[in-house]
């Protein structure tokens, strides 16, 4: 009992006492001035005192204290006869109430007024017999209370719509509050409120998330992602975010977390993913591609103007050999007629003479000796020219075999390769030493001009891999069932590190230094091996060289 209710059962002592320090009157104007309503029943169940403040709070009329004070009973049927006690015969409801008070059993409890007032009703026996009974207007703190349940419902019902599992941690990270969604992060359902997040969440999980909580605690807002269960036995995909709570002087005194399934996110980026790789992988295509037609465009140019040059240099070169041969022929005859000439006057004039001696100095100031000798030499070496000429022409016309128009047939990848070759090493004969080992393999149905630009690559890019001097090896050969023919074209050059070999046929890759390789030669190649039906394949070791091996079937595939 408060102090209040105590001062009240003193007075009420009192005024059941005979002899009182008080009188009744004196009890009965301090009763009336009490903030509270209060009523005196004594041992016999008379109502001695029933204040004014207690007629104000039950709304009883002054009527009914105008003559006499009330009997319980006649307080109790009132009260019933207005529906103060619900339905029901006014009568019961009076005779069980009195029946009650008989009991004289201490009792509190709250009760709703009609008018919207609320009474707290307190019962007390008192030790000299009788009976007091306090009503207090609560009405003020009940409504606050109501509005502050409906205010946190409302929150709740708020909470509870978010769409994440909303949860406060104190800085002991035991749960405080938590709303009632779905378990996302391992712990927190409602009703678990006070349990660590150890506890929550388990021996196996916390280890992995306390670090992000203990890094909240000291002020910094974090997030993480992991897998996770779903309800419905799935795995999926966690995203938790969690920031310091502060109290007004800034001391980190909790934290908030939000945690969120983010599986169908997570998917739906994984498939933008996939989507823009492959889109990525289609307009790499797509430039292979163009490069491809790029470059086969250039095979053909190549292929016709070498076609062209061929003819045009095949002109010239026909009538100089053809006068050089008859020239050959004059000077056979001039030398000739020199000889018999000198001869003849050497046998017919006398030593010493005036003729003799001019003749002899005419032949010794053209050093006639000399340009016998090398007259003959000149003509040789001119041959020779002319005959390298020739065989470069040659090259030309078989490495642009049908003027790049890309028509399969029968050629002979020895011829190809070595007219590619001749072409190829020009610019690195000096440095570079080239073996031919080749197997006399049959022709097979081919691009020729295609598969000449791949072995182009590879005696280039082989010319490449040698700093300073070395050699380069071509070889052919024939498989063992003579399905398919190869060739190989290997350099003791640099080598090919391994985390490279996997990446050499892929477009645009390049170790060469920037403006020295595009990174399409190996890609190209690659495309054209595999539209014969055949396949490219590598063998490389750092510091001894590297080895490329093509490998063609001699008939043409069938197409799909």
């Amino acid at each position: 009992m408060t102090d209040l209710t105590n001062a009240v059962a003193q007075l009420s002592s009192q005024a059941l006492a005979e002899g009182g320090s008080l009188s009744a009157v004196e009890i009965s104007v301090l009763m009336d001035n009490l903030p509270v309503g209060v009523a005196l029943v004594d041992d016999a169940f008379t109502v001695r005192i029933f204040n004014r403040k207690a007629r104000q709070l039950l709304d009883f009329p002054d009527s009914l204290f105008a003559s006499r004070m009330p009997t319980l009973r006649e307080l109790f049927l009132f009260n019933a006869q207005r529906g103060e006690y619900g339905d029901g015969d006014p009568e019961v409801h009076a005779d069980a109430l009195v029946e009650r008070s008989r009991k004289r059993e201490p009792h509190q409890f709250e009760r709703d007024r009609p008018d919207g007032s609320v009474l707290d009703i307190r019962g007390e026996p008192l030790p000299g017999g009788g009976f007091v009974t306090i009503w207090t207007d609560i009405t003020a703190r009940k409504r606050a209370e109501r509005e502050a349940e409906a205010r946190a419902r409302q929150l709740d019902l708020v909470m509870n719509k978010v769409p994440g599992k909303l949860s406060f941690f104190d800085a002991d990270l035991r749960c405080v509050y938590s709303n009632q969604r779905e378990l996302v992060f391992g712990g927190v359902a409602t009703g678990e409120e006070g349990k660590t997040l150890r506890e929550l969440v388990g021996d196996v999980v916390f280890p992995e998330i306390e670090g992000h909580f203990r890094r909240t605690l000291n002020g910094e807002s974090t997030a993480y992602h992991r897998q996770f269960t779903r309800p419905d036995g799935s795995v999926g995909y966690l995203q938790v975010s969690s920031a310091p709570h502060r109290a007004p002087n800034g001391d980190v005194i909790g934290v908030f977390t939000i945690g969120q399934d983010v599986t169908e996110l997570m998917q739906t980026e994984e498939a933008l993913k996939q989507r823009n790789a492959e889109l990525e992988a289609a307009n790499a295509a797509l430039a292979t591609t163009h490069q491809h037609l790029v470059q086969t465009e250039k095979l053909a140019s190549i292929g016709q103007l070498a076609a062209g040059v061929a003819h045009e240099i095949n002109n010239p070169v026909g009538f100089v050999s053809a006068n050089l041969s008859t020239l050959g022929g004059y000077v056979g005859k001039l030398l000739a007629l020199a000889e018999v000439s000198e001869r003849s006057l050497r046998e017919v004039l006398p030593a010493g003479s005036p003729a003799l001696v001019a003749f002899e100095a005419a032949c010794a100031d053209a050093d006639l000796d000399f340009v016998r000798d090398d007259i003959v030499a000149l003509l040789d070496e001119s041959r020779d020219g002319l005959d390298r000429v020739r065989r470069i022409v040659q090259d030309l016309r078989d490495f642009s075999r049908a003027g790049g128009n890309d028509q399969w047939q029968m050629a002979s990848l020895e011829a190809g390769l070595n007219a590619t070759a001749n072409i190829a090493l020009t610019d690195m004969k000096h440095r570079v030493t080239v073996s031919r080992e080749y197997g006399d393999i049959p022709e097979v149905e081919c691009l020729p001009s295609q598969l000449n630009q791949v072995f182009l690559n590879l005696i280039v890019n082989a010319g490449h891999a040698i700093t300073d001097t070395g050699t380069i090896s071509l070889r052919t050969g024939m498989s063992e069932d003579a399905a398919e023919v190869w060739v190989e074209v290997a350099d003791s050059g640099c080598g090919i590190p391994a985390e490279n070999l996997t990446r050499l046929f892929d477009p645009f890759f390049t170790t060469k230094p920037v403006g020295q390789g595009t990174g399409l030669g190996l890609a190209l190649s690659y495309g054209i091996v595999e539209k014969h039906g055949g396949r490219i394949e590598v063998r490389s070791t750092v510091g001894e060289g590297t080895t490329f091996r093509v490998s063609i079937p001699r008939e043409r595939p069938t197409p799909d």
